[in-house]
C-alpha cells in the first residue's frame, strides 16, 4: 500500500470524495449500507478493488465462468455505461457466433449501439463460458464519455503489482484521479487497448 493509514470503506469513501470521483452523499450512503463492516480493515487487494465497485466508480470483467458469455456482455456493458451518469447509453445488443449451431462456441462478433452509433468487437474466446477479456476491456473503453475528461482504464493486475486480481477492474476516472488512486492505494493502470 502507498500509505500506512488503515484502509476501510470509510477511508476509501473519503479519498474518492477528495479526488472528486463521488459526492459526500454517495460516500455516506455506501458506508451506511455496510454498517459496522465499513470500519473493518481491508487487508486484501481484492477487497480494496471491490470497494471501487461498491462506490460506483468501477466495474469488474469476470475471469471466472460466466455460463453464457454472449448473454453476459450486454449486462457488463450496461453496468459500465451506468457509471457515466447517463452520458453514455448502450442498447441493441447482438452476438453473431462464428458457429451458430454450437452452443458452446465463444467466437464471433459482438454488436451494440453506443449513444445510437453501432460498434462491433471481435470475440475470440474458445468457450462461451468465459469472456474475451481483451475485447471486453476494449468495449468498455469505448464507453468513455465524450466531452468529459474521465475515461475507462483497466487496473494493472500483473504479477509485479501488489494489487493483483483475477478479474479485470475497469475504473472511470480522470488522469489526475488515477494518479490519486496510485498515490493513496498503489493502484496503477494499463494503457488503453
Amino acid at each position: 500500500m502507498a500509505e500506512s493509514q488503515t484502509i476501510n470503506y470509510i477511508r476509501v469513501g473519503e479519498i474518492l470524495t477528495e479526488l472528486g470521483m463521488i459526492t459526500q452523499e454517495k460516500a455516506r450512503g455506501v458506508v451506511d449500507h455496510f454498517g459496522d463492516l465499513a470500519h473493518d480493515e481491508l487487508t486484501s487487494s481484492d477487497d480494496i478493488l471491490d470497494t471501487l465497485e461498491s462506490f460506483g466508480v468501477a466495474v469488474s470483467i469476470h475471469a471466472d465462468d460466466v455460463d453464457f458469455a454472449d448473454e453476459h456482455y450486454p449486462w457488463l456493458l450496461e453496468e459500465a455505461a451506468a457509471l457515466t451518469g447517463g452520458k453514455v447509453t448502450v442498447d441493441n445488443f447482438r452476438f453473431d457466433k462464428e458457429d451458430e449451431d454450437d452452443e458452446e462456441c465463444g467466437r464471433g462478433t459482438l454488436y451494440f449501439d453506443r449513444n445510437g452509433e453501432q460498434l462491433s468487437f471481435l470475440i475470440e474466446q474458445e468457450s462461451n463460458d468465459y469472456l474475451d477479456m481483451g475485447a471486453a476491456q476494449a468495449a468498455i473503453e469505448a464507453l468513455s464519455p465524450d466531452d468529459d475528461p474521465r475515461t475507462f482504464r483497466c487496473i494493472d493486475n500483473g504479477p509485479e503489482h501488489p494489487l493483483g486480481s483475477t478479474d479485470d477492474v475497469m475504473v472511470l476516472a480522470t488522469e489526475e484521479q488515477r494518479e490519486g488512486l496510485r498515490r493513496h492505494f498503489g493502484i496503477t493502470f494499463h494503457e488503453p487497448w
